[in-house]
């Protein structure tokens, strides 16, 4: 029985290293594309919710690209009964005052309208019906994330290609203190790099994505987030259905900053986006994440209690430094500009401790998933009825949020 557990657990980390290899053969071949210059007119789509102190550095941001070409940068946040709008609105209006090609928009309060979608996805649509004629492709960001000077040339140079249907950016997570929790997170949302590439396993992510205007319709996006939970994974499945690829750009990188993130918040993050993944129909992408980290990862803790008095299991503990060397591995093929960051090395290495214990977590995020529908999310619960529909259950009581 022992041998077939230590065999179990070593042909999955084999293939989490094999996935790791794919991703470095993927990122050395679109480092090395040469493509002409391209520099249509863009629309940047930055949602807001809440305010902190990140948030003005990552706003102007978007203000000072390097973009050879024309954009217009529109922040849209939502109204409050309360105070008539959400606390972001009076700061992005301070910082968009000086900037003729900056834009703050209000949406509607979903909960407030009966309006049968999520708060971000009704940020989006508003932002959209108010772009003007001539913007030709469309980019997204979010507020929580820092972006470098080149981010939308890198963004939008691939959607010059035809089966691109739309590029999406990589995310990582910089935890600024070393409390387990955030170490562990980290590791759950850095790995998520390694799958991407232009294969049929990537996905878009709403964080940092662009496409063409034309895709809106082609691809039948809007009809697809009108009663949605998430735009990001809807639009990944349009571009399934137009037979697009959703193209990953390795040096496209978005950083979020953490710091002293608890289990809780963790957990209540990490469980929503294996349900949206799960509940929308990206059975793939579900079922890597069950039966390539699960069964793993219960063999390697579940062997635990019988390292006492079974010797023959030691062998499985060597698989904890096997993945820690994965993902330090892994974070040899991050741009250069990110792993020369200050204090980026040491953070890697501290965080690949628990790179075992990360993987765990998003097997069983994957079983959770199976038996779970209802999502709460920026201070609204949802239930996930299918890919393009939810029901909005209303607003919750602030607490920490993941």
């Amino acid at each position: 029985m022992q041998t077939y557990l230590i065999a179990t657990a070593y042909f999955f980390v084999i293939i989490e290293l094999l996935i790791i290899s794919r991703s470095f053969r993927y990122a050395r071949r679109e480092r090395k594309a040469d493509r002409p210059t391209y520099t249509p007119k863009v629309a940047i789509i930055a949602p807001h919710y809440g305010w902190d102190a990140d948030t003005v550095e990552h706003a102007e941001g978007l203000l000072h690209q390097t973009y050879a070409g024309e954009y217009e940068v529109f922040f849209v946040t939502h109204q409050k009964s309360d105070i008539g709008h959400d606390v972001s609105y009076p700061h992005l209006c301070e910082i968009a005052e000086t900037h003729p090609h900056a834009h703050v928009l209000l949406a509607p309060n979903i909960v407030e309208n009966n309006l049968p979608r999520s708060q971000k996805v009704q940020n989006l649509i508003t932002a959209i019906e108010k772009l003007p004629e001539d913007i030709e492709v469309i980019a997204f960001v979010d507020a929580d994330v820092g972006i470098r000077e080149d981010w939308l040339t890198l963004l939008v140079n691939p959607l010059q290609e035809p089966d691109i249907g739309t590029t999406v950016g990589g995310r990582f997570y910089f935890p600024q203190t070393w409390n387990i929790a955030s170490l562990v997170e980290a590791i759950w949302v850095n790995f998520q790099m390694s799958f991407q590439g232009d294969h049929p396993l990537s996905m878009v992510w709403g964080g940092s994505n662009a496409f063409r205007r034309e895709m809106l319709e082609k691809a039948h996006i809007l009809q697809r987030w009108e009663e949605a939970t998430i735009e990001d994974l809807n639009t990944t499945l349009a571009m399934r259905d137009v037979n697009h690829k959703v193209h990953f750009v390795p040096d496209c990188v978005a950083i979020t900053r953490t710091s002293n993130r608890t289990w809780h918040q963790i957990v209540e993050f990490t469980n929503r986006q294996l349900i949206m993944t799960f509940h929308m129909g990206l059975w793939r992408q579900w079922l890597a994440s069950l039966i390539v980290l699960l069964p793993k990862g219960l063999c390697v803790f579940g062997a635990i209690p019988l390292l006492f008095y079974r010797e023959g299991v030691l062998p499985i503990f060597f698989i904890p430094f096997l993945e820690a060397f994965g993902y330090r591995l892994y974070a040899k093929n991050l741009p250069k500009w990110l792993r020369e960051m200050p204090k980026m090395r040491e953070t890697i290495g501290m965080t690949s401790y628990v790179t075992s214990v990360s993987l765990l977590l998003g097997g069983l995020n994957a079983l959770y998933a199976v038996f779970q529908r209802k999502i709460t999310w920026g201070g609204v619960r949802y239930e996930i009825l299918s890919a393009t529909k939810c029901r909005v259950l209303g607003a919750v009581k602030p607490k920490d949020f993941g």
